[in-house]
């Protein structure tokens, strides 16, 4: 994939680069999809950022980053973002990462006490 298309790129915790692209970003926080994520574009960044990751059972490829932010709507108090992690290869023959933005979304996670 280009870069021209890439609405930003960041690191995890861990030091794996992650990015979203601005078509992927209008599908996400779109009418149909999640627009309450629009206002909360940056809190998707923090999650990835700071956040432990989990990786799920089924697709060994896909890591959920959840982070907990007080003051989200609608009894909402967790950012979810999927990532999918893959390789690619340029054009020198290098192999390099391709680690993207699958989704995100907000969720009530109830404490465990």
């Amino acid at each position: 994939m280009n870069l021209k298309g890439r609405r930003w790129t960041i690191q995890d915790r861990f030091g794996n680069p992650i990015y979203l692209t601005e078509e992927h970003w209008r599908h996400i926080a779109g009418p149909e999809n999640h627009p309450e994520l629009n206002d909360y574009e940056d809190y998707v960044q923090a999650t990835i950022r700071h956040s432990q990751r989990r990786q799920e059972p089924l697709n060994p490829r896909k890591y959920r980053y959840v982070r907990r932010f007080p003051d989200l709507p609608e009894n909402m108090n967790h950012v979810v973002v999927i990532v999918v992690f893959g390789s690619t290869v340029d054009t020198s023959g290098r192999v390099q990462p391709n680690n993207y933005v699958a989704t995100a979304f907000l969720k009530h996670i109830q404490a465990k006490d």
